[in-house]
């Protein structure tokens, strides 16, 4: 068969000559999409309370530090009490410390009392560092505890985003009495995700971290998520003979879900390719009525001549190449790349 003129005109057939050649070897496994360990995090409440405001929702998109609900806590109305008569204490120990040097470079008064107001003047100052950092570990910012003394913000504490990405749930509501330590949101940054492979003892000679991956799922046919192998775990599971490979794709659009499964293929390393095989451009195998097959170019034509159908024997793939064990033979001229125009045409 061959091409139309106007088809052959317009769509020129690339052929490839069959050849042996050395595969890596592709691996083909399935996978599932998961958070990445790092972009995910679970916010609570550092003190006891009531939620007093929530601040966003399901499904929103927020930045590192910005505040998700804020809840009402005695225990933070006393920290601030705490922080504003430690502040207070040491302003006077400061005024009185001043005052005794003074009075000593003029020696009015003795050492031993410039002595005993710097005493009193560390004990405040570390008082007034205690009392900060118990806000801190409360959940309140470097600049919400400055103004502490200006502004009466009572005993209401914000619970901030560690960092900048979904909320996938939430779990209080308005109103609700929460205890410290208890879960609020959680969050993840799906622009980088996870794809956890597990992979037989016998094929992880042949992966590497570094490895290149290709990524598919049924949910988007025809389009492909690269990324590279970033850990193999170094225990295998005694029941399913299989370790765990870690794969880290980036995923910006958010088109890969959490939970979904996908079809991974390594791409074979040339350190760990096999003896040489007879091989054919992955393009060139054209699947009809359910068997693999090639165009084969007839001999003795010129750029319109003929190709023939044949049903081919795959082996493994390894990159742009695929083993045929059987239906061509070295030398033979295949179609390569436009090959599914000539399917087109046998099919029409």
């Amino acid at each position: 068969m061959a091409l139309r003129p106007g088809a052959a005109h317009n769509n020129a057939i690339e052929t490839a000559v069959v050849q042996r050649a050395r595969l890596a070897g592709d691996l083909h496994v399935i996978g599932n999409v998961s958070y990445g360990a790092d972009q995910v995090a679970i916010v609570g409440p550092l003190v006891s309370g009531r939620v007093a405001r929530i601040a966003a929702s399901i499904g929103a998109h927020v930045e590192r530090g910005q505040v998700l609900a804020e809840i009402e806590s005695a225990d933070v109305g006393e920290a601030r009490a705490a922080l504003i008569t430690a502040s207070a204490r040491f302003a006077a120990a400061e005024a009185n410390l001043r005052r005794e040097r003074e009075l000593a470079d003029k020696q009015i008064s003795s050492a031993r009392e410039r002595e005993i107001a710097e005493a009193q003047w560390a004990g405040e100052k570390a008082a007034v560092h205690a009392a900060q950092q118990r806000l801190r570990a409360i959940g309140l910012s470097a600049s919400e505890i400055e103004a502490v003394e200006v502004r009466g913000d009572g005993g209401r504490v914000p619970l901030r985003a560690p960092l900048a990405g979904t909320v996938i749930e939430r779990f209080i509501t308005l109103g609700q009495a929460v205890e410290r330590a208890s879960d609020a949101f959680k969050l993840a940054d799906l622009a980088k995700v996870w794809v956890l492979l597990d992979l037989y003892e016998k094929d992880l000679a042949r992966v590497h971290v570094g490895q290149g991956v290709e990524l598919r799922t049924d949910a988007l046919p025809g389009e492909v998520f690269p990324g590279r192998v970033a850990y193999i775990v170094p225990v295998i599971d005694e029941a399913t003979r299989a370790a765990k490979v870690r794969v880290e794709i980036a995923n910006p659009a958010g088109k890969l879900r959490i939970g979904q499964l996908v079809t991974a293929k390594l791409i074979g390393d040339p350190a760990h390719a096999s003896s040489a095989v007879l091989a054919v451009p992955v393009s060139a195998v054209q699947r009809i009525e359910g068997k693999a097959t090639v165009f084969v170019k007839r001999a003795g034509g010129g750029d319109g001549d003929a190709f023939e159908r044949r049903a081919v024997e795959l082996g493994m793939s390894g990159g742009d190449l695929i083993e045929v064990r059987s239906g061509v033979k070295q030398g033979d001229v295949v179609a390569a790349k436009g090959a599914f125009l000539l399917k087109s045409e046998l099919l029409r």
